[in-house]
Protein backbone atom coordinates (compact mmCIF):
# COMPACT_ATOMS: atom_id res chain seq x y z
CA UNK A 1 0.00 0.00 0.00
CA UNK A 2 1.13 3.57 -0.88
CA UNK A 3 0.40 6.60 0.91
CA UNK A 4 1.14 10.29 -0.97
CA UNK A 5 0.39 13.41 1.31
CA UNK A 6 2.81 16.63 2.21
CA UNK A 7 5.04 17.06 5.09
CA UNK A 8 2.80 17.92 7.67
CA UNK A 9 3.83 21.14 9.77
CA UNK A 10 2.36 20.51 13.41
CA UNK A 11 2.97 22.70 16.46
CA UNK A 12 4.21 19.73 18.91
CA UNK A 13 6.43 18.11 16.71
CA UNK A 14 9.64 17.37 17.83
CA UNK A 15 11.28 16.68 14.31
CA UNK A 16 10.09 17.05 11.35
CA UNK A 17 8.43 13.78 9.31
CA UNK A 18 10.67 12.30 7.09
CA UNK A 19 10.07 12.74 3.06
CA UNK A 20 9.77 8.90 2.29
CA UNK A 21 9.16 5.81 5.21
CA UNK A 22 7.87 2.46 5.42
CA UNK A 23 5.22 2.16 8.11
CA UNK A 24 3.58 -1.64 8.93
CA UNK A 25 4.20 -2.04 5.25
CA UNK A 26 2.94 0.66 4.08
CA UNK A 27 4.88 3.07 1.91
CA UNK A 28 4.81 6.87 2.71
CA UNK A 29 5.61 9.22 0.26
CA UNK A 30 5.04 13.11 1.54
CA UNK A 31 5.60 16.08 -0.81
CA UNK A 32 6.63 19.64 0.02
CA UNK A 33 4.47 22.14 0.23
CA UNK A 34 4.39 26.03 0.73
CA UNK A 35 3.36 27.27 4.26
CA UNK A 36 0.43 28.92 4.33
CA UNK A 37 0.87 32.54 5.09
CA UNK A 38 -2.04 34.63 7.17
CA UNK A 39 -2.77 36.51 3.86
CA UNK A 40 -5.98 35.99 1.56
CA UNK A 41 -3.36 35.79 -1.24
CA UNK A 42 -1.03 33.66 0.30
CA UNK A 43 -3.53 31.25 1.53
CA UNK A 44 -5.18 31.12 -2.01
CA UNK A 45 -1.71 29.88 -3.35
CA UNK A 46 -1.20 27.20 -1.03
CA UNK A 47 -4.46 25.98 -1.87
CA UNK A 48 -3.75 26.14 -5.57
CA UNK A 49 -0.65 24.24 -5.07
CA UNK A 50 -2.18 21.26 -2.87
CA UNK A 51 -4.65 20.92 -5.25
CA UNK A 52 -2.15 21.26 -8.31
CA UNK A 53 0.70 18.65 -6.97
CA UNK A 54 -2.73 16.35 -5.70
CA UNK A 55 -3.92 16.25 -8.32
CA UNK A 56 -0.83 14.76 -10.73
CA UNK A 57 0.06 12.76 -7.91
CA UNK A 58 -3.12 11.20 -7.96
CA UNK A 59 -3.49 10.88 -11.73
CA UNK A 60 -0.07 8.74 -11.84
CA UNK A 61 -1.27 6.41 -8.66
CA UNK A 62 -3.89 4.00 -8.52
CA UNK A 63 -6.45 3.14 -5.70
CA UNK A 64 -8.78 4.66 -3.86
CA UNK A 65 -8.49 8.36 -2.72
CA UNK A 66 -8.80 9.64 0.48
CA UNK A 67 -8.94 13.52 0.77
CA UNK A 68 -9.32 15.86 3.63
CA UNK A 69 -11.42 18.77 3.37
CA UNK A 70 -8.69 21.60 4.04
CA UNK A 71 -8.48 23.24 1.81
CA UNK A 72 -11.96 23.15 0.22
CA UNK A 73 -10.51 22.98 -3.37
CA UNK A 74 -8.64 19.95 -2.96
CA UNK A 75 -11.12 17.74 -3.10
CA UNK A 76 -12.08 18.67 -6.11
CA UNK A 77 -8.98 17.09 -7.36
CA UNK A 78 -11.23 13.73 -6.25
CA UNK A 79 -14.10 15.19 -8.33
CA UNK A 80 -12.33 15.43 -11.25
CA UNK A 81 -10.70 12.27 -11.47
CA UNK A 82 -14.19 10.21 -10.36
CA UNK A 83 -14.94 10.79 -14.46
CA UNK A 84 -11.87 8.87 -15.04
CA UNK A 85 -13.54 6.36 -13.02
CA UNK A 86 -11.51 6.76 -10.02
CA UNK A 87 -13.45 6.49 -6.17
CA UNK A 88 -12.35 9.26 -3.46
CA UNK A 89 -13.51 9.00 0.14
CA UNK A 90 -13.78 12.73 1.52
CA UNK A 91 -13.25 13.03 5.04
CA UNK A 92 -15.43 16.19 6.36
CA UNK A 93 -13.56 17.89 9.73
CA UNK A 94 -14.59 20.86 8.89
CA UNK A 95 -17.58 22.52 6.76
CA UNK A 96 -16.34 25.62 4.49
CA UNK A 97 -17.83 28.69 3.46
CA UNK A 98 -20.62 27.44 7.04
CA UNK A 99 -17.47 28.14 9.18
CA UNK A 100 -16.37 31.16 8.19
CA UNK A 101 -19.63 32.79 7.58
CA UNK A 102 -20.88 31.39 11.56
CA UNK A 103 -17.42 32.87 12.77
CA UNK A 104 -17.46 35.85 10.56
CA UNK A 105 -14.46 36.01 8.61
CA UNK A 106 -16.58 35.17 5.81
CA UNK A 107 -19.30 37.29 4.27
CA UNK A 108 -21.73 36.40 2.04
CA UNK A 109 -20.74 36.92 -1.42
CA UNK A 110 -18.81 36.08 -4.47
CA UNK A 111 -15.96 33.99 -2.25
CA UNK A 112 -18.64 32.48 0.06
CA UNK A 113 -20.45 31.78 -3.59
CA UNK A 114 -17.84 30.05 -5.12
CA UNK A 115 -16.63 27.58 -1.81
CA UNK A 116 -19.94 26.68 -1.54
CA UNK A 117 -19.99 25.78 -5.30
CA UNK A 118 -16.68 23.89 -4.92
CA UNK A 119 -17.83 21.64 -2.29
CA UNK A 120 -21.36 21.20 -3.63
CA UNK A 121 -18.97 19.27 -6.14
CA UNK A 122 -16.92 17.85 -4.05
CA UNK A 123 -19.60 15.98 -2.41
CA UNK A 124 -21.29 15.24 -5.64
CA UNK A 125 -19.39 12.27 -6.20
CA UNK A 126 -17.83 11.36 -3.19
CA UNK A 127 -17.98 8.72 -0.24
CA UNK A 128 -18.42 11.34 2.54
CA UNK A 129 -16.60 10.68 6.35
CA UNK A 130 -18.23 13.49 9.09
CA UNK A 131 -17.03 13.43 12.62
CA UNK A 132 -20.51 14.20 13.75
CA UNK A 133 -23.97 13.38 13.43
CA UNK A 134 -24.51 17.32 12.72
CA UNK A 135 -22.08 17.41 10.14
CA UNK A 136 -23.43 14.52 8.26
CA UNK A 137 -26.54 16.52 8.52
CA UNK A 138 -25.21 19.65 7.04
CA UNK A 139 -23.32 17.60 4.35
CA UNK A 140 -26.94 16.39 2.79
CA UNK A 141 -28.21 19.71 3.18
CA UNK A 142 -25.49 21.18 1.37
CA UNK A 143 -25.58 18.20 -1.31
CA UNK A 144 -28.43 16.21 -1.15
CA UNK A 145 -27.59 13.14 -3.52
CA UNK A 146 -24.17 12.71 -0.95
CA UNK A 147 -23.32 9.46 0.28
CA UNK A 148 -22.35 10.24 3.68
CA UNK A 149 -21.18 7.98 7.02
CA UNK A 150 -19.76 8.80 10.52
CA UNK A 151 -16.59 8.04 11.37
CA UNK A 152 -15.81 9.62 15.23
CA UNK A 153 -12.20 10.95 15.54
CA UNK A 154 -9.83 8.84 17.59
CA UNK A 155 -7.16 8.48 19.73
CA UNK A 156 -4.48 5.92 20.47
CA UNK A 157 -5.69 4.33 23.81
CA UNK A 158 -2.51 2.95 24.38
CA UNK A 159 -0.31 6.00 24.10
CA UNK A 160 -2.65 8.18 25.96
CA UNK A 161 -3.66 6.64 29.12
CA UNK A 162 -4.19 7.72 32.93
CA UNK A 163 -1.96 8.77 34.86
CA UNK A 164 -1.79 10.94 38.81
CA UNK A 165 -1.23 14.41 38.62
CA UNK A 166 1.45 13.54 40.47
CA UNK A 167 3.20 11.40 38.44
CA UNK A 168 3.30 13.56 35.61
CA UNK A 169 6.51 15.65 34.66
CA UNK A 170 4.90 18.96 33.53
CA UNK A 171 3.17 19.63 36.60
CA UNK A 172 6.10 19.09 38.88
CA UNK A 173 8.16 21.35 36.20
CA UNK A 174 5.33 24.36 36.93
CA UNK A 175 4.17 23.34 40.29
CA UNK A 176 0.68 22.25 39.73
CA UNK A 177 0.46 18.97 41.87
CA UNK A 178 -0.87 20.54 44.90
CA UNK A 179 -3.27 22.83 43.55
CA UNK A 180 -6.69 22.27 41.95
CA UNK A 181 -6.17 23.15 38.29
CA UNK A 182 -8.14 23.37 35.01
CA UNK A 183 -6.46 23.26 31.44
CA UNK A 184 -7.36 23.94 28.06
CA UNK A 185 -4.56 21.91 25.60
CA UNK A 186 -4.74 22.64 22.17
CA UNK A 187 -5.74 24.82 19.52
CA UNK A 188 -7.15 28.13 20.99
CA UNK A 189 -9.19 29.03 17.84
CA UNK A 190 -12.42 31.43 16.44
CA UNK A 191 -14.32 28.57 17.67
CA UNK A 192 -13.60 28.39 21.46
CA UNK A 193 -15.39 30.90 23.68
CA UNK A 194 -12.90 31.45 26.74
CA UNK A 195 -13.22 34.67 27.91
CA UNK A 196 -15.85 33.39 30.54
CA UNK A 197 -12.81 30.69 31.46
CA UNK A 198 -10.33 33.10 32.33
CA UNK A 199 -12.28 35.94 33.99
CA UNK A 200 -13.33 33.17 35.97
CA UNK A 201 -10.42 32.45 37.65
CA UNK A 202 -10.54 36.17 39.44
CA UNK A 203 -12.89 34.34 41.27
CA UNK A 204 -11.03 31.33 42.22
CA UNK A 205 -7.43 32.17 43.54
CA UNK A 206 -6.82 28.73 45.37
CA UNK A 207 -7.17 27.53 41.90
CA UNK A 208 -4.69 27.30 38.72
CA UNK A 209 -5.58 27.74 34.78
CA UNK A 210 -3.16 26.17 32.08
CA UNK A 211 -3.27 27.08 28.93
CA UNK A 212 -1.05 25.21 26.71
CA UNK A 213 -1.36 25.86 22.90
CA UNK A 214 -1.57 28.55 20.28
CA UNK A 215 -4.35 29.83 17.63
CA UNK A 216 -5.63 32.81 16.77
CA UNK A 217 -8.12 33.46 19.70
CA UNK A 218 -3.95 33.62 21.89
CA UNK A 219 -3.69 36.77 21.64
CA UNK A 220 -6.86 37.93 22.88
CA UNK A 221 -6.44 35.61 25.71
CA UNK A 222 -3.47 36.72 26.87
CA UNK A 223 -5.05 40.17 27.24
CA UNK A 224 -7.72 39.20 29.50
CA UNK A 225 -5.87 36.92 31.65
CA UNK A 226 -3.25 39.78 32.54
CA UNK A 227 -2.93 40.55 36.19
CA UNK A 228 -4.35 37.22 37.31
CA UNK A 229 -1.90 35.34 38.53
CA UNK A 230 -3.18 31.62 38.55
CA UNK A 231 -3.59 31.74 34.88
CA UNK A 232 -0.17 30.66 32.62
CA UNK A 233 0.34 29.97 29.07
CA UNK A 234 2.77 27.28 27.43
CA UNK A 235 3.36 26.38 23.82
CA UNK A 236 2.60 23.13 22.79
CA UNK A 237 4.42 20.09 24.49
CA UNK A 238 6.18 17.52 22.17
CA UNK A 239 3.64 14.83 20.55
CA UNK A 240 5.63 12.20 22.60
CA UNK A 241 5.07 14.26 25.90
CA UNK A 242 0.97 14.92 25.05
CA UNK A 243 0.30 12.12 27.61
CA UNK A 244 2.14 13.77 30.41
CA UNK A 245 0.78 17.08 29.66
CA UNK A 246 -2.38 15.89 29.44
CA UNK A 247 -2.20 14.63 33.08
CA UNK A 248 -1.04 17.73 34.30
CA UNK A 249 -4.60 18.88 35.72
CA UNK A 250 -7.44 17.62 37.79
CA UNK A 251 -10.23 18.74 34.62
CA UNK A 252 -10.03 20.10 31.33
CA UNK A 253 -11.87 22.58 29.75
CA UNK A 254 -13.32 22.17 25.79
CA UNK A 255 -14.90 25.10 24.73
CA UNK A 256 -17.75 25.49 21.41
CA UNK A 257 -19.52 28.63 19.98
CA UNK A 258 -23.19 28.00 19.45
CA UNK A 259 -24.01 27.45 16.26
CA UNK A 260 -20.66 26.15 15.11
CA UNK A 261 -21.31 22.19 16.38
CA UNK A 262 -22.59 21.05 13.07
CA UNK A 263 -19.53 22.10 11.32
CA UNK A 264 -16.57 21.74 13.40
CA UNK A 265 -16.20 19.44 16.55
CA UNK A 266 -13.04 19.90 19.12
CA UNK A 267 -10.36 17.15 18.67
CA UNK A 268 -8.61 18.12 21.68
CA UNK A 269 -11.26 15.98 23.51
CA UNK A 270 -10.37 12.71 22.65
CA UNK A 271 -6.85 12.90 24.25
CA UNK A 272 -8.61 14.29 27.53
CA UNK A 273 -10.99 11.78 27.42
CA UNK A 274 -8.11 8.87 26.83
CA UNK A 275 -5.81 10.71 29.68
CA UNK A 276 -8.78 9.74 32.16
CA UNK A 277 -9.64 13.85 32.83
CA UNK A 278 -12.85 14.88 33.61
CA UNK A 279 -14.81 17.07 31.15
CA UNK A 280 -15.51 21.13 31.75
CA UNK A 281 -17.85 21.77 28.35
CA UNK A 282 -18.07 25.34 28.12
CA UNK A 283 -21.21 25.03 25.27
CA UNK A 284 -24.91 24.97 25.28
CA UNK A 285 -26.32 21.83 26.22
CA UNK A 286 -28.23 20.64 23.26
CA UNK A 287 -25.19 20.36 21.07
CA UNK A 288 -23.54 17.12 20.35
CA UNK A 289 -20.47 17.67 23.03
CA UNK A 290 -22.93 18.95 25.32
CA UNK A 291 -24.59 16.18 24.71
CA UNK A 292 -22.13 13.38 25.12
CA UNK A 293 -20.81 14.78 28.21
CA UNK A 294 -24.36 14.92 30.22
CA UNK A 295 -25.27 11.78 28.89
CA UNK A 296 -22.38 9.81 29.52
CA UNK A 297 -21.46 11.74 32.68
CA UNK A 298 -17.67 12.27 32.11
CA UNK A 299 -18.03 15.94 33.19
CA UNK A 300 -20.20 18.60 33.58
CA UNK A 301 -21.76 21.24 30.88
CA UNK A 302 -21.52 25.22 31.39
CA UNK A 303 -24.06 26.91 28.98
CA UNK A 304 -23.81 29.80 30.54
CA UNK A 305 -20.31 30.00 29.21
CA UNK A 306 -19.55 33.47 28.45
CA UNK A 307 -20.26 33.84 32.83
CA UNK A 308 -17.51 34.53 34.88
CA UNK A 309 -19.39 33.36 38.22
CA UNK A 310 -21.13 30.46 36.53
CA UNK A 311 -18.04 28.87 35.25
CA UNK A 312 -16.47 29.82 38.51
CA UNK A 313 -19.24 27.71 39.98
CA UNK A 314 -19.07 24.96 38.59
CA UNK A 315 -14.84 24.91 39.02
CA UNK A 316 -15.89 25.09 42.84
CA UNK A 317 -18.38 21.98 42.64
CA UNK A 318 -15.92 20.18 40.98
CA UNK A 319 -12.89 20.98 43.40
CA UNK A 320 -15.40 20.33 46.56
CA UNK A 321 -16.40 16.59 44.85
CA UNK A 322 -12.82 14.63 44.59
CA UNK A 323 -15.21 11.49 44.58
CA UNK A 324 -17.60 12.96 41.96
CA UNK A 325 -14.41 13.88 39.87
CA UNK A 326 -12.89 10.40 40.48
CA UNK A 327 -16.12 8.75 38.95
CA UNK A 328 -15.92 11.50 36.19
CA UNK A 329 -12.03 10.49 34.95
CA UNK A 330 -13.43 6.69 35.11
CA UNK A 331 -16.11 6.93 32.57
CA UNK A 332 -14.12 9.60 30.19
CA UNK A 333 -11.31 6.91 30.15
CA UNK A 334 -14.13 4.29 29.32
CA UNK A 335 -15.83 6.16 26.94
CA UNK A 336 -12.50 6.41 25.15
CA UNK A 337 -11.64 2.94 25.11
CA UNK A 338 -15.21 1.65 24.38
CA UNK A 339 -16.30 4.50 21.58
CA UNK A 340 -13.04 6.82 20.18
CA UNK A 341 -10.25 4.18 20.35
CA UNK A 342 -8.11 3.89 17.29
CA UNK A 343 -8.80 0.10 16.44
CA UNK A 344 -12.20 1.17 15.84
CA UNK A 345 -11.86 3.94 13.34
CA UNK A 346 -9.40 2.14 12.08
CA UNK A 347 -11.42 -0.49 11.28
CA UNK A 348 -14.01 1.23 10.03
CA UNK A 349 -11.89 3.36 7.50
CA UNK A 350 -10.05 -0.10 6.26
CA UNK A 351 -14.19 -1.37 5.59
CA UNK A 352 -14.78 1.59 3.61
CA UNK A 353 -11.72 1.55 1.98
CA UNK A 354 -12.51 -2.27 0.54
CA UNK A 355 -16.25 -1.25 -0.27
CA UNK A 356 -16.62 -1.01 -4.68
CA UNK A 357 -18.67 1.66 -5.94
Amino acid sequence: MRVLSWRPRYQGLSEPAPARETRDEVEIHRCWAPAAGKSLLARFFSAWWLMKTGFLRALFSRGTLLIPSSPPTLGLVGWWLSWLGRRYIYVLHDIHPDLGLALGRLKPGLIAGLLRFVQRRNLARATVVTITQGMAQRARQIQPKADVQVIENWVDVSAISPRPKAASNFAQAQGLVSTFTVQYSGNLGLLHPLDGLVAAMGELPDCKLVFIGRGARLPATRQAAQGLANVSFHDYQPLEALADSLSACDVSAIALEPGADTLAMPSKLVGVLAAGRPVLALCPENTELGQLVSQTGCGVVVPDFNNPKAVAAAIAKLKSDPQGLAVMARKARELAVSRFALAQATASYHALVQQKR
